[in-house]
């Protein structure tokens, strides 16, 4: 097994995996339903920070919800990319002796 500075990454899975995240995340989407009865609320001061606070909060969701389904999942995807292209680079970069004196 590999030390703490060794990764071992099968793309495909992790390819896999990634898109469940952004496919999970896309699909979790608050219903605006309760927010649009929440306008009696507005009737008290106190009801009316509460609607305020209830409107930013359903606007933080929104946001968690475009960032986790879009941003994240791109984000991995490059790390991967990242990740592919150094091992390419290493591994080409490799001379393999054979027992019989050739180089590889």
């Amino acid at each position: 097994m590999g030390t703490n500075k060794e990764v071992f990454m099968d793309t495909r899975v992790f390819t896999d995996i990634v898109k469940d995240i952004g496919g999970a995340a896309s699909a979790c989407v608050l219903s605006n339903e309760p927010l649009s009865k929440a306008d009696f609320l507005d009737d008290s001061d106190v009801g009316k920070e509460l609607h305020f606070l209830l409107k930013e909060a359903y606007k933080m969701t929104e946001i968690h919800r475009k960032e986790t389904s879009e941003s994240l999942p791109r984000a991995l995807l490059k790390l991967r990319d990242s990740m592919v292209t150094v091992d390419d680079a290493l591994s080409k970069s490799l001379v393999v002796e054979s027992s019989g004196g050739s180089k590889r």
